[in-house]
């Protein structure tokens, strides 16, 4: 499910990111470049944030960037920038963060599928040392693929 969502091409590497809100936005950036969400969808993810707290911080170092579907999500799409220095978002347990995949899906239950091939990979301590910190751009690629 990853692979059929995330373009394994454009992950991006060491993007500086002076918050966590700036973390989302650059996150959300090439989908919005691609034309799959709007703006609107990741200022959305981040007043979710605000209002609820860093539930999106699924795991130590790793959050899962996502709001509720509406007129802002055009296509369901995956993204996945890892931060040159990571962010704090507010998670007592789980920050600071340094993988960040924004995620829009145009129902609201297309992220539980995702979700689902997110953590089958990540419960794997080795797949979650490579995406937070390997230095093989091209592993990180290969592992994202195979999910």
């Amino acid at each position: 499910m990853i692979k059929d969502l995330l373009d394994i091409s454009k992950i991006e590497f060491d993007v500086e990111a002076e918050d966590w809100k700036d973390a989302l936005r650059k996150a959300g950036r090439y989908l919005v470049e691609q034309d799959k969400i709007t703006e609107q969808y990741v200022e959305n993810a981040i007043t979710a944030c605000i209002d609820k707290g860093p539930y999106i911080v699924i795991m130590p170092g790793i959050a899962f960037g996502h709001a509720r579907p509406d007129q802002s999500v055009k296509q369901e799409c995956l993204h996945m920038i890892r931060l040159r220095d990571a962010v704090e978002f507010g998670s007592e347990y789980n920050d600071p963060v340094r993988v960040v995949f924004m995620f829009a899906s145009e129902n609201s239950k297309g992220h539980l599928t995702v979700m689902r091939s997110i953590a089958k990979m990540l419960v794997e301590p080795e797949n979650v040392e490579l995406l937070i910190s390997g230095t093989d751009e091209n592993a990180v690629r290969e592992l994202l693929a195979s999910y």
